[in-house]
């Protein structure tokens, strides 16, 4: 039997959790293992329960959402975060993706297209979808202060370099990388430190932006 993703749902709307919850476990590849409705709680069974995914809500009570985010990272086995908010403005996405999660859809998306999210998601793609493509694409291609490239054109990177930037871009993980180009984790994180270095790269959204911008993301690599 094929083993199922653990999902973990965290949102304040008890409503929305049933549904949502109802929705994942009747699909054969996921199941629900806990929910909650504030970050603190979140955090707790995230620890205990140790899923592969968490779908949260941006606007939790009292906050915390953007803070959860980068908390989960620390944890030994971090989940992925898959953002479902009424939120369609393209900042929102930004400061999340920034924070460590690796998509953002918004609350008026279809159930199919939110288990294609979940499942892009699950496999280390980053998956963002607002309610219009202009939106999506601004999250990107967004404020002209965002972080760009030292030389202006990526000149200064190594072919090597280039490779790892374009899947950088794409969403994958360090891991992903590493498998895609036969080389270790280790290997990867220090081309990933050079290439920040280079062009004063700082989070993941700052990678997707200037892969994105420079063109680097137009061909994408099939999912596995």
């Amino acid at each position: 039997m094929t083993n199922k993703t653990r999902v973990m749902l965290v949102d304040d709307h008890t409503v929305l959790r049933a549904g949502l919850r109802a929705l994942l476990d009747g699909q054969p590849d996921l199941t629900v293992v806990a929910d909650a409705a504030n970050a603190t709680d979140a955090y707790r069974l995230a620890e205990a329960e140790q899923p592969e995914l968490i779908v949260l809500d941006l606007s939790l009570p009292g906050g915390g959402s953007l803070a959860l985010i980068e908390k989960l990272q620390a944890l030994s086995s971090p989940p992925k975060v898959l953002i479902l908010s009424m939120h369609d403005d393209p900042p929102y996405a930004r400061a999340a993706l920034a924070a460590g999660a690796r998509g953002y859809v918004v609350k008026t998306i279809s159930e199919q297209d939110l288990l294609a999210a979940i499942r892009t998601v699950c496999r280390g793609r980053l998956f963002v979808d607002l309610d219009n493509d202009e939106l999506t694409r601004s999250v990107f291609l967004g404020p002209s202060s965002r972080p760009g490239p030292a030389g202006g054109t990526g000149a200064k990177l190594s072919d090597r370099e280039l490779e790892v930037l374009r899947l950088l871009g794409q969403g994958h993980a360090n891991q992903s990388v590493a498998e895609r180009l036969e080389l270790s984790p280790k290997t990867v994180a220090t081309y990933r430190a050079r290439i920040a270095e280079k062009l004063g790269l700082k989070t993941t959204a700052d990678f997707v932006h200037y892969a994105a911008t420079m063109g680097l993301t137009k061909e994408l690599d099939p999912l596995q």
